[in-house]
């Protein structure tokens, strides 16, 4: 054989691609939820109020400063009335700040305060050093593997869904 695994041959018959894309999936998806449950962890061991729909909004406010409020509830996919709350929430404990957009002066800019960007760099630290902790624990080989699927991965997801499926939500990280 020429030593690849028998699931991601590209000579199996589409029955075997699509049984080893459902198993992949399924392990992605498994994969994804222990991540999310790590980012929750990490937002409560930074700031026991930091909940992860806050860090959410922290990271994404955090990546382009100066965001309004409707951007961030068109980037969160959430209400302008609940990316408000969650605003509200995270100006009251001095994480973020609003101020009058330079361009329009009728549109209110958010970004982080030094508390907020300090918050920010612990919680991706934390979660990084959890991540790294497992990696550690692999087998090279295994590791090798995943670094080569995720080179791959990441663009592709970063794409979106496709338009086929319109069940499947994306982005699938919101605060809800």
């Amino acid at each position: 054989m020429d030593g690849q695994d028998p699931e991601v041959r590209d000579d199996i018959s589409p029955r075997g691609r699509d049984n080893a894309l459902l198993q992949a999936a399924d392990q992605l998806t498994a994969a994804a939820e222990i991540l999310v449950a790590v980012s929750a962890r990490t937002a409560v061991a930074v700031d026991s109020r930091l909940s992860p729909p806050l860090l959410r909004a922290l990271t994404l406010v955090g990546t382009d400063p100066g965001l309004t409020l409707a951007a961030l509830a068109e980037r969160a996919q959430v209400s302008r009335s609940r990316a408000s709350r969650v605003c509200d929430t995270l100006e009251e404990a001095g994480l973020l700040a609003r101020s009058p957009r330079t361009e329009d002066r009728r549109g209110v800019g958010l970004s982080l305060t030094g508390r907020g960007r300090c918050a920010l760099d612990r919680a991706r630290a934390q979660r990084t050093a959890w991540i790294r902790d497992a990696l550690l624990r692999m087998p090279e080989s295994d590791l090798s593997g995943l670094l080569a699927a995720l080179r791959s991965l990441g663009p592709s997801l970063a794409h979106g869904r496709p338009e086929h499926s319109p069940e499947t939500p994306w982005p699938p990280a919101r605060f809800t």
